[in-house]
Formats: structure tokens, C-alpha cells, sequence
């Protein structure tokens, strides 16, 4: 019964992305859904979007695994959503672009476009691939499904609302799965620890030490938790940019983020206590990735375990959606119109970028069907892509200084840096984020010292 109740809600919310095809004409409503997102849907998506099927699954393992220390990525993701707010929101909504691609071109030129294009669209594929192994782990366990028509089910689902409701039927949809993910979080954790008599008999089942911060990591692994979180959310077009762009105005964007950090601290917070209470009732030993399961299955009654399964596939669903859509918005624009056809019209764009959803939605499929086993290294690419575009975007929009040659050098250097860090297994312990970003800030300080000053429209930045 459980099974039939997860394909029926899979299948509500795919109708209703469809529903909104008859809202997507151009470019412009297919990947920002007419730049006409108010504060309630902006603030709905932001949080069902960040609040993801990672967040909700992977965390809930993490913070059993790690008491307070995984709460290091938290503060960083929290600050990421902050700087985004503070530096970007207003100023990035105001140029009117589309991409993250686009502000880098305007500030570095097109050779920034290009290469940070490529590294989100491989970013992006890589965690739509890791999302459709996810959703197939929890229709597998969860239903009668074998593992390869259940992936087929989740890529089905991802593809369908991006391709045919754009960015008008993701937002809309995922406002109602906020309310999905919210309450559904909310009541697991009340039924979870009012059943063991509140938080402090629950607790008192944790290790000694467990809530102790730097018990588990040490400050170098703080750091890097809290950097790596940092800068995936603050240069994320899927989760952050594209919102940011899409919003009424440039006072909704900046408040549509500003709401967005506490209600993602609530999230984590609600996160967190799924963790800890399945760290005390469950005991030692079990696997991080098997944890929110076991909570569900063992520990909350059918209705209240039935309501969290549905936040976790509103989670993944809702997620996975928004990056498909970047990476195509991507694909047409930042590559397609610049290198294949500069007079493409607005229809032909949509066109192109909804050809880009299903392409990269089989990609994401053959991945995962054909090397299941290549999850550490797809989210390798994302955290390449994150130490090779923080540095560039926020030095870029902060410092008047940075010049075009600087930036595409720093783009490069913190990727690379990151990528050679992994290959040489990490020396020292050091977390890869850490010496590329400071590779990235050494060399977009040093390239610009002695490169051609930047012109009147890399600037303009500073004057819209």
C-alpha cells in the first residue's frame, strides 16, 4: 500500500509540471518562468530546492555519524546562502541575465563564459546522476520495484517537470512539496522523540562526547566541511542563481534569500534531530546511508514513516528538477547561441534546452545503470566546480581590480588545484576545498598585477 501511495504522489507532481507546458513559450519562461516568481512561490522553491534529497537523507546518516560536527557543513551552507544574499541577490537580479556563465562573462569575458558553462554541466550531470541512484534506493526499499525500473521511474519524473513546465512548473510544484518536506520532517521528529518522552531522555542515549564540537573532525576537517558547503551554495546556479533571476524583482530576490537562511537552519536543525535521535535509539554500528531508512522502518509508526518517505522523494524530486534545468539554460545559452547560432531566437533557445533536459537526463540514467559505483567520484566534479567559480564570482563582484585574464585563470587554477588534490589523495589531511580556494584567491590576485586592466563594461557590474 505504502509503494502504490509513492508512485501515485510521483505521479500527482508530474501532472501538475505538465499542467504549467501552456505557460512556456520562450527562453525566458521556460528557463526563469517570465522573471515573475512573488516571494511566496520564491521562497517555496528556495527552500524545497536547498532542502534536498542529500539534505534530508545523506544528513540524517551524517549527523548520526559525526554528533555536532556535521553541523560545520551546515554553518557553511548557511553562510553561502548569506554571502549569495549580501553581495549577489540585488546586483544579479538587476543585470537581468540568466546563467552564472552570463555574470562571468560580463565581468571576465566570453573565455569565462565557456569554461565555467562546461564545469556546471558536468557538475550538474553528476549530481543528477547520484539522485537517480538515490530515488531508486528508496522505491526499491519502499516498493515492489527492481533497482533499474525504479530508476527508470525517477529520471521519468525529473525530466518530465523541467521539460515540459520549465521554471514556472518547478517552482510551483516545488512550493507545494516545501510544505511536504516541512511537515513531514516536523512530525518525524515530534513523533520520533515524544515516544522516548522528549529531547532529554533521547539524548541522554548519545556517547559522551557526541554534541562536543571538533570531537570527530578536528579544525582542519571543520574547515573544509564548512568551505566546501560555502561554496557549493554560494556559486549553485541550479539551487540559488536561477531563483535569484527568476524573481519578480530585485527586493524579492534579496528577500526571497534573506528568508531563505533561517528556514534552511530550520531544516537542518529538524535534520539533525532525525540523526541524533536514530543515534540513541538505534545504537552504534549502523551505515550512514542506512540510517533514515531504519528510522522510518523501525522507529515512527506507518503513517508518520509514510510521511517522511514522501518528504524525502518531494526532496530528490524537487531538487533534481532544478538542476536539469540549469544545465540545459546552460547548454542553450552559454554554449549553443554564443558558438552554434547567435541569431537564435527565444523559441529556438527553449527548444534547444529542452532537447539539452532529455539529453542530459539519459546521460545521468546510463550512469547510473552502467557504473554505479563512481558516486565519489561524480561529486568529485561538483566540488571542482565549486572551488574553481567562488573565487572568481566574489572577488569579480567585490574588487574593481580583477581583470579578464585573472579571472579565467583562477577559474582553472581552483578547479585543477581541487582535482590534484584528490588525485594525490589529500596530503596533509587537508580538505581539497582549502588549498584551491587559496590557490584560486593567489592567482586572481596575481594575474591581475600584471594583466590589462579591466574594461568600462567588465565594470559594469559596479554600476547597475
Amino acid at each position: 500500500m505504502l509503494g502504490v501511495l509513492v508512485l501515485l504522489y510521483l505521479l500527482v507532481i508530474v501532472g501538475i509540471g505538465v499542467y504549467f507546458v501552456r505557460h512556456v513559450h520562450g527562453v525566458e519562461d521556460f528557463a526563469l518562468a517570465g522573471r515573475n516568481l512573488g516571494l511566496p512561490i520564491l521562497i517555496g522553491t528556495l527552500f524545497a530546492t536547498y532542502i534536498g534529497g542529500a539534505t534530508v537523507v545523506g544528513w540524517t546518516g551524517s549527523f548520526y555519524e559525526m554528533g555536532f560536527d556535521w553541523w560545520w557543513s551546515g554553518i557553511g551552507g548557511l553562510a553561502g546562502i548569506a554571502l549569495a544574499t549580501l553581495v549577489m541577490a540585488r546586483r544579479s537580479r538587476r543585470l537581468g541575465q540568466f546563467t552564472v556563465p552570463d555574470l562571468l562573462a560580463i565581468r571576465y569575458g566570453a573565455t569565462a563564459r565557456y569554461v565555467s558553462a562546461v564545469m556546471i554541466i558536468l557538475g550538474d550531470i553528476a549530481i543528477v546522476t547520484v539522485q537517480v541512484i538515490a530515488i531508486a534506493g528508496i522505491l526499491t526499499t519502499f516498493t515492489d520495484l527492481g533497482r533499474l525500473p525504479a530508476m527508470v521511474v525517477g529520471i521519468v519524473a525529473f525530466a518530465v517537470i523541467s521539460l515540459f513546465g520549465g521554471m514556472k512548473g518547478v517552482a510551483v510544484t516545488d512550493s507545494l512539496q516545501a510544505l511536504v518536506i516541512f511537515v513531514g520532517l516536523l512530525a518525524g521528529v515530534l513523533v520520533l522523540f515524544g515516544t522516548q518522552g522528549g529531547l532529554g531522555p533521547t539524548f541522554a542515549g548519545l556517547p559522551e562526547g557526541y554534541l562536543e564540537p571538533l570531537s570527530v573532525t578536528g579544525p582542519l576537517g571543520a574547515l573544509g566541511l564548512a568551505f566546501a558547503a560555502l561554496g557549493t551554495t554560494a556559486v549553485s546556479q541550479a539551487l540559488i542563481f536561477s531563483r535569484i533571476f527568476s524573481a519578480r524583482t530585485e527586493r524579492v530576490a534579496f528577500h526571497g534569500m534573506l528568508l531563505l537562511i533561517p528556514t534552511a537552519f530550520l531544516g537542518y536543525l529538524l535534520v539533525s534531530l532525525l540523526g541524533y535521535g536514530g543515534r540513541s535509539l538505534l545504537g552504534p554500528g549502523v551505515h550512514a546511508d542506512e540510517v533514515f531508512a531504519r528510522v522510518v522502518n523501525e522507529l515512527l509508526p506507518p503513517a508518520v514513516g509514510g510521511l517522511l518517505l514522501a518528504t524525502v522523494i518531494a526532496a530528490i524530486v524537487t531538487s533534481t528538477n532544478s538542476i536539469l534545468l540549469s544545465a540545459s539554460v546552460n547548454l542553450a545559452r552559454d554554449i549553443y547561441r554564443t558558438t552554434v547560432r547567435h541569431e537564435a531566437g527565444s523559441a529556438e533557445l527553449r527548444r534547444v534546452g529542452q532537447a539539452a533536459v532529455v539529453v542530459f537526463a539519459l546521460l545521468a540514467f546510463g550512469l547510473a545503470v552502467a557504473l554505479p559505483g563512481i558516486v565519489d567520484a561524480i561529486v568529485l566534479s561538483y566540488t571542482i566546480y565549486s572551488a574553481g567559480l567562488l573565487i572568481p564570482m566574489y572577488v569579480g563582484f567585490l574588487w574593481r581590480g580583477a581583470t579578464p585574464a585573472a579571472g579565467v585563470a583562477s577559474i582553472v587554477a581552483g578547479g585543477g588545484t581541487a582535482l590534484l588534490w584528490f588525485v594525490l589523495g589529500e596530503p596533509a589531511d587537508l580538505p581539497a576545498i582549502l588549498p584551491a580556494l587559496g590557490v584560486a584567491l593567489v592567482v586572481i590576485l596575481g594575474v591581475s598585477a600584471v594583466t590589462p586592466r579591466p574594461s568600462r563594461e567588465n565594470l559594469r557590474v559596479f554600476t547597475v
